[in-house]
């Protein structure tokens, strides 16, 4: 029996062995299979997808790279294509701080201490910081990032003198800096664009802002990384209607203003009146547009500086949005005695009144139960219509209303502009529509008021463009100041030209209330606006803003000239002076110097002689007609008889000059020069003016417009003198400029 159990056992053994053995061996086959079926997936992924995964895993590892390249935004210039507006390519600077721990100690070092010395405010002990390994093991720096910007939009040489020195680790993103040459030229017109954009900058954005392109880096088998770059496309040009040189003097003409009465807002415009165009438009309080966000004041005026500290961020944003508002759109006021051509227009019209009616001024009207009083309290007497007008009578205009009736008043106040928008081409353009009587509650006593522009509001715009039509022939114009949107071809995009809103009066009635205005200045309320030999016309205004005390006023000057065939209607105008005192606040003489200025400009001839007025100045010379000429050349005859130039436009082909040709001046005169390019000039870049600048503010301002110093200069102390070539001639990029310099003399110790 024991030999029967143990050989028993030994079968129970045996085939629990064999199971376990063959358990064994299928799972081993069934390893072998799994093995074989990944190592064929693996083959198969790698045979036809495998440049496919490694080319995005390589790309997964670079796309720290994939930037966008900003386009350059359109440049905005005047009608002379003189720049206003320009945008040039700068470079942000970047540090891969995971590409630079890479390298030897020694490419590091040299890395580091080239970026400091280049780019101001980074300090070598803080990029030694920066890369300083805080895990040996992974090779990981203590800034662990491959986009560190080091300097935000710095120039072409400063990016190309450090990629000179094969720097590892350096990134150069390219970027896009706005520059406004004029600083506060135009600035309410051109506007600007940071958290919001304002004037032509944002009413023209579509067209300037141009599209992106974009860098990134790729690899290409063999070849490792590749870079790759599609360029961006830059911005439409748009070509504005102002005059440069007309805008210096609308902005010459608000400064006196400012200086002599310290209005709340000053304001001038120059337009053509027979198109819409408008060549000038200045206001106050002005900015830098190329730092917007400081009041100019707070370098000038310390009362002022303590004022801003003390601001809270809000007051800060109320009183910059304020200053950045355009006064001749968007504020409103009551316009006052430039109205009263209007109503007389209408009246004559309509037939309610002729040329040869007259009226009696006692110094004050019965009006229902007011007595409203004319600003001459002893009275006028008897006037006739061109006397009214010439001597601002208030009470010949509430007679000559009282004829016209609410219907016919209220009818013609929407024909000329008011209460609408007048559809100029800038932003934030302001009706007032709601601050004028509704037709149903004009009574008398409003009918009144408003002939001599009371009761109501207007913008600087609008009461320009009403007397425009007034003088013009009868025909309200659409007031535009772009007049082409060109691409980077040279196509033209966008287009305005004049436009007729309405037909407002006849010719005739214009032409007759046209002669009767130049009365105003010829012996009127504009007198001081006078200019011997010359015969222009325009409308005097002054008009009360509140009715409570202290009592606040806008005083005006609307002119046109040439009386005859007005080609040229301007506006000068404060708003709420600090102190104002009737018959002596007057802008007619800031009316008088722009109308001057533009006489000269244009070389209008007088309308007659004047006796006694031959030069008898004996430091006198002549200019002569240089169009068609040299630059160069031109600039080397006008240096040598003592006279001073400005050059407007690019190009070394005079193409116009003020003034014009064989015309005696007084020596320092400056002579304005349009110039084009000629169809064989290939240069780009005009000489910088760096007259009395120091030899090192000198070439710093010469190398950052794309030119170099000749290193023969020799004298490099004292101040700039002259350059060759000289100021202003257009010259290709890179072209060498010698600087002349002489020594400042030392004043004299007093004692």
């Amino acid at each position: 029996m024991p030999k029967r159990k143990n050989l028993n056992n030994r079968r129970r053994k045996s085939e629990l062995s064999s199971k376990s053995k063959g358990k064994l061996l299928f799972l081993f086959l069934m390893f072998i299979i799994a093995f074989a079926g990944l190592g064929t997936r693996v083959f198969f992924i790698k045979e036809v997808h495998g440049e496919e995964y490694e080319t995005a895993a390589k790309t997964q590892q670079v796309n720290r790279y994939d930037s966008v390249i900003p386009p350059n935004r359109g440049a905005i210039t005047d009608r002379n294509n003189q720049t206003l507006a320009v945008s040039t390519t700068v470079y942000n600077i970047i540090l891969d701080v995971r590409v630079l721990v890479t390298y030897s100690q020694e490419e590091q070092e040299k890395t580091i201490k080239a970026l400091s010395e280049a780019l101001e405010g980074v300090e070598y002990e803080t990029l030694k910081d920066y890369i300083t390994i805080v895990d040996p093991e992974n090779n990981t720096p203590k800034l662990d990032t491959s986009y560190k910007i080091l300097a935000k939009k710095q120039p072409r040489e400063v990016k190309e003198a450090l990629e000179a020195q094969e720097l590892k680790g350096v990134v150069y993103e390219k970027d896009s800096k706005r520059k406004y040459p004029g600083d506060t030229l135009a600035s309410h017109v051109i506007g600007f664009v940071r958290d919001s954009m304002w004037g032509l900058e944002k009413e023209y954005n579509s067209y300037m802002s141009g599209v992106s392109g974009r860098a990134y880096i790729t690899f290409d088998g063999a070849k490792g990384a590749v870079e790759h770059e599609i360029p961006a496309e830059d911005g439409c040009t748009v070509v504005t209607t102002l005059d440069y040189t007309m805008q210096t003097f609308a902005e010459e003409a608000v400064e006196n203003m400012v200086a002599e009465y310290n209005p709340e807002n000053a304001a001038a415009m120059i337009m053509d009146p027979n198109t819409g165009e408008i060549l000038a438009m200045a206001s106050s309080p002005n900015f830098n547009l190329n730092d917007p966000a400081n009041p100019i004041a707070l370098s000038t005026d310390e009362s002022f500086k303590e004022r801003w500290e003390a601001m809270t961020p809000d007051e800060q944003v109320e009183y910059l949005n304020n200053t950045w508002t355009n006064f001749n759109i968007t504020s409103t006021f009551e316009p006052g005695s430039i109205y009263k051509p209007i109503v007389v227009a209408a009246a004559l019209e309509e037939g309610v009144i002729s040329p040869t009616d007259t009226y009696y001024c006692s110094g004050s009207k019965q009006v229902a139960d007011r007595t409203i009083g004319c600003h001459l309290r002893s009275g006028h007497g008897t006037q006739t219509v061109e006397q009214v007008l010439a001597n601002s009578c208030n009470v010949g205009m509430m007679d000559i209303a009282a004829k016209m009736g609410v219907d016919m008043m209220y009818k013609y106040q929407k024909d000329f502009g008011f209460g609408q928008l007048t559809g100029i081409d800038l932003p934030r353009e302001e009706s007032a529509k709601a601050l004028l009587h509704a037709k149903e509650n004009i009574g008398v006593t409003e009918l009144a008021t408003m002939s001599f522009g009371q009761g109501f509001n207007a913008t600087a715009i609008q009461a320009l463009n009403a007397m425009a039509a007034v003088i013009n022939g009868g025909s309200l114009m659409k007031p535009y100041i772009v007049s082409q949107v060109v691409d980077r071809d040279g196509n033209i995009v966008k287009e305005n030209k004049p436009e007729v809103v309405r037909k407002v009066i006849s010719k005739e009635t214009s032409d007759i209330v046209r002669e009767q205005l130049v009365s105003v200045v010829e012996n009127g309320t504009g007198k001081k606006a006078r200019i011997e030999g010359y015969k222009f016309g325009g409308k005097t205004g002054t008009a009360e803003q509140n009715r409570t005390e202290p009592r606040e006023y806008t005083v005006s000057f609307i002119g046109y000239l040439p009386a005859d065939n007005p080609q040229y209607i301007a506006i000068t105008l404060i708003h709420k002076p600090e102190h104002y005192q009737d018959g002596v606040t007057t802008v007619a003489p800031e009316m008088k110097r722009l109308m001057e200025n533009i006489i000269k400009y244009k070389s209008i001839e007088p309308n007659y002689e004047v006796e006694g007025s031959g030069s008898n100045d004996e430091n006198t010379t002549t200019v002569y007609d240089y169009t068609g000429s040299s630059l160069p050349d031109v600039l080397n005859e006008i240096s040598g008889r003592n006279l001073d130039y400005e050059i407007v436009g690019t190009g070394n082909l005079v193409v116009n000059q003020v003034p014009h040709g064989i015309t005696e001046v007084s020596e320092g005169t400056k002579v304005i020069l349009y110039v084009e390019k000629d169809a064989n000039e290939t240069g780009t870049i005009a000489v910088p003016n760096v007259k009395g600048m120091s030899y090192g503010e000198a070439v710093t301002e010469i190398v950052d417009a794309g030119l170099t110093v000749d290193e023969e200069s020799g004298e490099t102390d004292g101040v700039v003198v002259s350059t060759t070539p000289s100021i202003g001639v257009t010259v290709e990029e890179g072209t060498s400029v010698i600087l002349k310099m002489e020594k400042k003399e030392e004043p004299e110790e007093t004692g």
